[in-house]
């Protein structure tokens, strides 16, 4: 009986929790324009599918839990509209090499972020920029955020099957942990406030990135998991931070 109490309030919380009003997040944000996110790369693989960044003329970036146990990829690069094989501009390649950081198998939350080697270097679309040393302290936190993806449209609803994008500004670690009280959060996480967006199923290993001080576009952060209440939840967003693995990506990509 009290399970089911607990149950019953858990529902009646997230309901209250997504007025109608607040729906527009990135399953329901605005559309790309062509040119706008060049980085952004979606990938089809077993499970579904994902999203990754290109960050040399070799090397796509994503989330581990996209690619581990699987032996191929289709990667989709200069698209907004990734299922649709005659999309102008389309460049779409099978990837079968895959490098999953060696921390992933032991907490899979935690180094959730691999690299895949493209069979061709694609040489026609410029590779988002990393972080660079210096910003390794960084937090970014209160500075404006944009995740880009062709993710669910709502909790367990169908995915986009266009280009989207939405902005939110990036939390504190504590904030984080305080709003996702049940799981494990690291200094390794970045988050973002998800009260009027968030990412979905289908965005996991997508960028999260930043307009930095001198005009250019980075990477601060990889999707990697929302609230096991789920993405409409208006709870934080949790991304891999780019700035903690830059001593592993680099060696591995010829980034």
């Amino acid at each position: 009986m009290k399970s089911l109490v607990l149950t019953f309030a858990v529902c009646i919380a997230v309901a209250l929790a997504t007025p109608v009003e607040k729906n527009q997040r990135i399953f329901n944000g605005e559309l790309a324009e062509a040119g706008q996110f060049p980085y952004a790369v979606g990938l089809i693989v077993p499970a579904g599918i994902c999203g990754g960044s290109l960050v040399s003329p070799n090397y796509v970036l994503t989330a581990a839990q996209c690619v581990a146990g699987i032996d191929s990829a289709t990667v989709i690069l200069s698209s907004l509209r990734i299922f649709d094989v005659e999309d102008p501009g389309q460049i779409r390649l099978e990837a079968t090499q895959f490098l999953i950081h060696p921390g992933y198998e032991i907490a899979p939350g935690i180094f959730d972020v691999a690299l895949i080697r493209l069979p061709q270097a694609v040489t026609a679309v410029r590779p988002i920029r990393l972080p660079n040393l210096r910003q390794v302290e960084s937090t970014f936190v209160g500075q404006q955020a944009t995740i880009v993806g062709w993710g669910s449209m709502g909790q367990g609803a169908a995915q986009s099957s266009y280009l989207r994008f939405a902005r939110s500004p990036v939390i504190t670690t504590l904030s984080c942990r305080t709003g996702l009280p049940t799981q494990q959060i690291t200094d390794q996480h970045i988050c973002t406030n998800s009260e009027q967006n968030s990412p979905c199923q289908g965005d996991n290993g997508g960028p999260l990135t930043i307009t930095d001080a001198d005009g250019i576009t980075t990477q601060i952060g990889m999707f990697s998991f929302n609230s096991i209440l789920g993405c409409e939840s208006n709870r934080p967003a949790v991304y891999t931070r780019m700035s903690s693995y830059l001593n592993w990506i680099e060696p591995a990509s010829d980034f």
